[in-house]
């Protein structure tokens, strides 16, 4: 069983130097936003709640499929859109520390005490910094894909933000168009700058008709003008979170590398990493069945 839902409480340069550290915020900021989620429950679900985050211009739908399996497993799962992505609201402010002052925000709502983080690449270092700054209501940790570092395609993603921007006010007047064509329209200018079909197409996915008019479902305002810091990870001296943790790559990403593990080690030191062969940065998309596999083994060991 799933419904979604949003919870409410009060509440075009490009900047190149990407950070790799930032300085440590306080905790609450008092600027957390009414996320918009969907709760995956079956009776007699047991355990911490798996809370789920996607990365970069994607949304909640994309970990449907496996969601719906966790939860006829007896897990309950809420997947989320993070600020400025899916049904979340836009804002103009977008750093990790806010992005996890939303989670905990939206595990109060929920009455959550403690919750099972997995995120992948965005919502993976939205997870981190939320562990990090929150240790007492993360019970377990799973990233995918990503380190506490800079992103490494970070010096790629200026190109394909620009074309977005372009495919826009292409396709701003152009009522009439079906969703689909104006799609392929978009699929195809992205192909000057980015060379994989499959993130053509997720890209693409975000283009909706609103009002009579194509829009980008994400804000990209924001995101291009809080690039570096989605890029970047904060800073964090003299903490760690020591509380089971996952990371899962892919044998053919560059996301989480050897040259890394120290860093994973010194924030996480109760951490295992594994990588799953054949599998690219979409890890649970290109391999789900040994993706499973890993998480369902670190789910059962540590469930409470």
């Amino acid at each position: 069983m799933a419904f979604r839902r949003s919870i409410c409480k009060p509440s075009s340069l490009f900047y190149f130097a990407i950070r790799h550290k930032s300085t440590q915020k306080p905790s609450f900021s008092g600027q957390g936003v009414c996320l918009s989620y969907r709760n995956y429950q079956e009776p007699g679900s047991s355990g911490p709640p798996v809370v789920i985050t996607h990365g970069l211009m994607g949304n909640k739908d994309n970990w449907h499929s496996l969601s719906k399996l966790w939860s006829k497993k007896g897990r309950q799962v809420i997947t989320v859109d993070v600020r400025n992505h899916g049904e979340s609201p836009h804002t103009q402010s977008m750093d990790y520390f806010l992005m996890s002052e939303d989670i905990i925000n939206l595990l109060d709502e929920l009455s959550i005490d403690k919750a099972c983080l997995l995120g992948h690449s965005m919502g993976g270092k939205m997870s981190m910094v939320t562990a990090l700054q929150h240790p007492e209501r993360v019970d377990s940790l799973i990233v995918v894909d990503v380190s506490p570092t800079v992103s490494p395609r970070a010096k790629t993603y200026p190109a394909f933000l620009q074309m977005m921007l372009k495919i826009q006010v292409q396709l701003y007047m152009q009522q009439d168009l079906p969703v689909s064509e104006a799609r392929k329209i978009a699929i195809n200018m992205l192909k000057e700058v980015e060379p994989e079909s499959l993130v053509r197409q997720f890209l693409a996915s975000n283009l909706i008709q609103k009002n009579n008019r194509f829009v980008w479902k994400v804000y990209l305002d924001s995101i291009i003008n809080n690039f570096s810091d989605i890029c970047g990870f904060p800073e964090f001296t003299n903490v760690q979170y020591d509380g089971p943790t996952l990371f899962v790559g892919g044998s053919e990403s560059k996301y989480i590398s050897e040259s890394e593990e120290p860093e994973i080690k010194r924030l996480f030191p109760e951490s295992q990493i594994q990588h799953i062969e054949g599998a690219g940065h979409w890890v649970h998309s290109d391999k789900p069945s040994a993706f499973l596999d890993v998480v369902n083994k670190f789910l059962k060991e540590h469930q409470e």
